[in-house]
Order: structure tokens, then sequence, then C-alpha cells
């Protein structure tokens, strides 16, 4: 009798176990469809502030670079106007885009030398004594505006530099307006 009640007691401790162990099914189809709604609306915010980081560099990366090449183009284009002997108003185009800006300069030895800047499918052209020397901008930005004019009082000459730069996509573009003015050697 003793073993009948023993082995009751172990039929059931298993059937107990049994029950537990078959209770615990996993998640049910309710709870899933809420831990993927949240995983998802998770997902969207990380890709969305990832999309605007890329963007945002972009943008950042875009200025840079207009502002580098800007300050590289106008130095030179100031550089060269502070060191020349005149402006050649027949060779240059004044007031109106795309300007030409024609200086008469003298080299080192002092001999007679001309520089030329113009547009030259978007890109800042450098001529010396007739013949292109380089572009002054990258590939990766682009001039849609240049204008030079010529000031003239008494005693002095001078050229004011207005100039808009664009560079990057569409979805990045960065699009800034630039002036510079400089004096003539000599003519203050």
């Amino acid at each position: 009798m003793n073993y009948g009640k023993e082995k009751d007691m172990k039929r059931l401790w298993y059937n107990s176990v049994f029950i537990i162990h078959n209770s615990v099914k996993g998640f049910s189809l309710v709870e899933m469809l809420f831990y993927v709604a949240i995983l998802s609306l998770s997902l969207i915010a990380v890709m969305q502030t990832l999309l605007g980081v890329t963007r945002s560099y972009g943008v950042l990366k875009a200025a840079v670079r207009v502002e580098q090449e800007v300050a590289l183009s106008m130095e030179r284009m100031v550089r060269e106007v502070r060191d020349a002997n005149g402006i050649d108003d027949a060779g240059s185009v004044l007031g109106a885009h795309p300007g030409t800006l024609l200086l008469n300069s003298s080299d080192i030895s002092g001999g007679a030398r001309t520089v030329e800047f113009s547009i030259d499918a978007g890109k800042l052209s450098l001529k010396e004594n007739g013949v292109v020397t380089g572009l002054l901008t990258s590939t990766k930005t682009n001039i849609s505006h240049i204008v030079f004019r010529k000031i003239s009082t008494a005693h002095s000459q001078g050229v004011k530099i207005e100039m808009t730069m664009e560079s990057g996509t569409s979805t990045t573009a960065r699009s800034e307006n630039f002036y510079a003015t400089a004096v003539l050697r000599d003519s203050y």
C-alpha cells in the first residue's frame, strides 16, 4: 500500500512539473504585435535621426568648401588688383554678369603683364598675358554670379567684386554672396 502512495505521489509530482512546463508557451499574438510596433517606431526614429545628421553634414561640408574656395579666389583677385597699374576698360566687362576683369600690370623684371579674371563653365579662370594659367575654383563649386565694378575718383581707382558661389547637391546645396573691394597701387 505504501508502494501505491509513493507511485501516486511521483505521478502527481511529474504531472505538476509537466503542467507547469506546458503552461509557459511564449508570447501571445497581441504582445508580439505590441513589441513589433515599439521596435518599428524606434527604428523609424533612429533612421530619421541618421538622415538628419547626414543631411546636416552635407550642408556643413558644402559651406566649408564654399568658404575655402572663395577665400582663395577673392584673395588672389584682390592681390592682383592691388598690384595692377590700371584697368583695361576695353577688354573688361564691368557692371554686368558674367563679368570679366582685365588688369594691366608688370612682372618682376618690370615687363608688361596682363591678368584676366573671367568665368569658364561656372569656374573662375585666370589668364596671364592671354594664356590660361588655371582655374581658381574646383569642380565641386559653381560661380553663379560675378560682377566687377570700377570705382574711379579724382585720386584713385579701385574694383568692387560681387560673387555668388554654390556647392552641394539638391538636398545639401549651399549658396553664398561675397563682396570685396581693392584699390590699385599708387592710385591713392
